[in-house]
């Protein structure tokens, strides 16, 4: 196990991983490849929280699944510690220092408590005992005492004992009952040196390197290799019950499985196995699996050939699901849990490990078959184990002394910056909105009209919404936020989306909004591209020239062919060359001077009064003299002021956005136009 806080040298020999190495032949990269490959959604905001007390070596921790709310902490060095309403209890539970080897990779290594703990007291401890040395492999039971918070040291049974002998690394040295069939699951390491020279981990007639599957209810099982029967059992569907094997073996080719947990939703298995000098990996086993994975060590070290160097998968072994190579920094995994509290819904499902070099928590996310991970926290000291208590709230143990719990951060407040698309026709087929902003996490949701729209995560600064046909159905507009949960977050301001009537730049709400759809509905114009009116743009005198036409002879109407000979600037097929040429040919319009007509200048303000009547009232049409007195910045003998002062009396307009001001010299905005065409016209307004 891990004792020396110190170099990360120091603390991979400690865990075996640098005694000796074959160079390794690598195979092309599995279909998923390295964790680091790709990266899942962004991740909730997490501190760890320190829990208040001092701790000597802690490796292990876990709940006794009581309802106590306690949290039970192994410290190698051969006590079990609890924290109780977030304090450390001085007395320890359990102290049997006196029968253990430490420390290195030996000692106390982890503790368990029967699934029926609440009405039995039965509860297991793995350690290296003193017996022996290098210390041997021991499993005992232990019972709880008349005190809730002390055991009975003298309650100790033996049930097994697996030597271990040479050397005094590769332990394994996790305990974990499954949720799903009540046995009891016991890693072991290999034995180990560096390479697993006697080949253990593939060696179906040892128990090193292995995982177990023993039943702690039963007894009379003698363990493998050995004479004497022992208290516990063997499961009959264990995969070697009745064939060549070790009974108690439930899956092998293990090197050093430190750390495993079952997930406590679906009860599949994850196994953290330290790997030897260059990759270290996480294994899996569904929990329908009936046993017998091979995971491949010596096989294979992660997805690579280790012995021999080549051909070395035939396709019975079982590839990891996950792969950290020590070039990243990796030296010795930590296996983890599956999150599956409450508190952090952000982390629902995702697998928790680490390294004890990096000093980081990861964080794994299962898409079908393919895990890929990303850094969930720098942790900033060598974590050395996970684990949950009764509500499924993770904790890390830093080696060094202390214990930590995963809290959420507050989520920030959520903003949107802006919408895509920012507007839509009403009559549109359901679409998918783009929320552009800050403060997102997986979990906000977009809220349409205030409900809740079905959203997709993207990053912390993009979601996605599905919004229904029925959403749109009807022009107007529509409310948008982000709702992001607790911790923090909160319901963001709104941003407006338009359901616009014709064109994707009019709403509503602009003020020439019902004069365009006028004009729209008069097939005056179809607009500037498709569905796009270009309210904003200057109408240009080409435009002008077939706005005026339709308008006042309808839609229907065709000008006669252009013949080239009355401007100098229009041709025949120019655009709008057959209206400017009618226009002037019905005395609307004398051109811009020069004998030109520039068609594409835009149409002043003032030249629009003139145009507007002429066509209106007939090109003989004289209005009465400018007072001076309706415009400030229109005055008599000003071009066209008469005119101005004319369309003024008639009502169709009351001036520029500037009033009293007409602003003739202006060009005319294609939205005005619409409201000059429709007021002069008597267009009908929808």
């Amino acid at each position: 196990m891990v004792l020396h806080v110190g170099s990360a040298r120091g603390l991979r020999r400690t865990f075996g991983l640098v005694v000796g190495a074959f160079l390794l032949a690598i195979l092309p990269p599995a279909a998923w490849a390295d964790s680091a490959a790709s990266v899942p959604a962004a991740l909730p905001g997490v501190v760890l929280t320190q829990i208040p007390g001092a701790l000597s070596s802690p490796v292990h921790v876990t709940n006794a699944g009581d309802g106590s709310g306690r949290v039970f902490v192994v410290e190698q060095t051969g006590t079990v510690r609890i924290f109780k309403n977030n304090a450390l209890l001085s007395t320890p539970f359990l102290d049997i220092h006196s029968l253990i080897t430490c420390c290195g990779e030996e000692g106390l290594l982890s503790v368990a408590f029967h699934p029926n703990y609440a009405s039995n007291g039965f509860f297991y401890v793995y350690y290296s005992n003193n017996l022996t040395s290098p210390g041997d492999i021991t499993l005992a039971r232990y019972h709880v005492s008349a005190n809730p918070d002390v055991a009975d040291p003298n309650s100790a049974q033996i049930l097994l004992v697996i030597p271990h002998p040479v050397n005094t690394n590769h332990y394994g040295g996790q305990l974990y009952f499954s949720k799903g069939d009540g046995y009891l699951y016991m890693g072991t390491g290999d034995g180990g040196s560096g390479g697993d020279p006697p080949n253990n981990a593939q060696n179906l007639n040892v128990l090193l390197g292995k995982m177990l599957r023993l039943n702690v209810d039963g007894t009379g099982a003698v363990p493998c290799g050995q004479t004497g029967a022992m208290p516990y059992a063997i499961p009959a569907s264990n995969p070697f019950v009745g064939v060549a094997g070790c009974d108690e073996i439930w899956a092998y080719g293990l090197r050093n499985p430190f750390r495993f947990s079952f997930d406590r939703v679906t009860n599949d298995l994850l196994i953290g196995d330290v790997g030897q000098n260059l990759y270290e990996e996480v294994d899996f086993q569904a929990a329908a699996s009936a046993g017998g994975e091979n995971y491949g060590w010596r096989l294979m070290e992660g997805f690579h050939c280790y012995n021999p160097l080549t051909g070395c998968n035939d396709g019975s072994l079982t590839l990891p699901i996950l792969e950290e190579a020590h070039t990243d920094g990796w030296c010795a995994i930590i296996g983890g849990i599956r999150y599956r509290g409450t508190a952090i819904p952000g982390l629902a499902g995702i697998y928790l490990y680490g390294d004890n070099c990096l000093d980081q928590v990861w964080a794994a996310t299962q898409s079908g078959n393919t895990w890929s991970a990303q850094e969930l926290i720098n942790a900033g000291f060598p974590i050395s184990s996970f684990g949950e208590d009764e509500a499924g709230e993770v904790y890390v143990v830093d080696l060094s002394g202390s214990l930590y719990r995963l809290d959420p951060v507050d989520n920030a407040f959520p903003m949107i910056t802006s919408l895509s698309p920012a507007s839509v026709i009403a009559g549109d087929p359901g679409f998918t909105l783009t929320v552009n902003g800050s403060g997102f996490v997986d979990g906000s949701v977009v809220r349409w009209n205030g409900s809740d729209r079905t959203t997709t995560f993207v990053s912390a600064n993009v979601l996605t919404a599905a919004i229904p046909a029925a959403d749109i159905a009807t022009a107007g507009s529509a409310s948008v936020q982000v709702f992001t949960p607790p911790p923090g977050g909160g319901l963001s301001t709104a941003k407006t989306l338009s359901i616009n009537p014709t064109f994707l730049d009019v709403s509503t709400t602009d003020f020439a909004s019902i004069y365009i759809q006028a004009i729209f509905n008069a097939n005056v114009t179809a607009g500037c591209a498709p569905r796009l009116f270009c309210p904003n743009d200057p109408t240009t005198r080409a435009q002008m020239a077939v706005f005026l036409l339709k308008a006042s002879l309808g839609s229907a109407y065709v000008p006669p062919p252009a013949t080239g000979l009355v401007f100098a600037d229009v041709h025949p097929g120019d655009f709008a060359a057959d209206w400017i040429e009618d226009l002037a040919t019905r005395s609307i319009t004398g051109g811009c001077g020069g004998g030109l007509y520039c068609p594409d200048r835009g149409v002043t303000r003032a030249e629009m009064a003139v145009f507007l009547l002429k066509t209106s009232q007939g090109s003989a049409y004289v209005p009465p003299p400018a007072q001076g007195v309706v415009f400030a910045d229109v005055h008599p003998g000003d071009f066209a002021a008469d005119w101005i002062e004319d369309l003024a009396a008639r009502g169709i307009t009351a001036g520029c956005d500037s009033v009293p001001d007409y602003c003739p010299d202006r060009s005319v905005s294609r939205a005005e136009m619409a409201v000059f065409l429709t007021k002069t016209f008597n267009l009908p307004l929808p």
